[in-house]
């Protein structure tokens, strides 16, 4: 049994889809960077949008969103890291490493925000 989605192993039809899926993972790179940016910083330095735009529980615990972005950095920071590495290198990936890379990515988003990884696309991390 497969681990990942099948349509991650399928080709991209057009370069147009091609182009496209290489403009969201950068914009999902961006955007987990930011939230990278947010777990380093102490609790007292968020703004209420910052705090507002996270849960604040996880598995129905009471859990703040600064806790939970830090321990969620900690926890990917592996996962991270070679995301960032992906999206930076100096070749083009090929359809299928776009399409994992663009998964990963969506699945971390997914993953700290609390959102359906089909809703991550609308995740915004206001600035301070």
């Amino acid at each position: 049994m497969p681990l990942l989605p099948p349509e991650l192993t399928r080709p991209f039809p057009t370069e147009t889809e091609r182009a496209a899926a290489r403009r969201l993972v950068i914009d999902r790179d961006r955007t987990l960077k930011a939230i990278e940016m947010l777990a380093d910083k102490p609790p007292s330095a968020w703004s209420p949008s910052e705090l507002s735009a996270f849960p604040n529980t996880t598995n129905g615990v009471t859990d703040p969103p600064y806790r939970r972005v830090a321990r969620w950095a900690t926890l990917f920071a592996e996962e991270l890291h070679e995301l960032h590495r992906l999206v930076a290198g100096s070749r083009p990936l090929s359809d299928i490493e776009l399409q994992e890379t663009l998964y990963l990515a969506g699945r971390l988003l997914a993953t700290v925000t609390g959102q359906p990884i089909t809703d991550v696309d609308h995740f915004i991390v206001q600035k301070t």
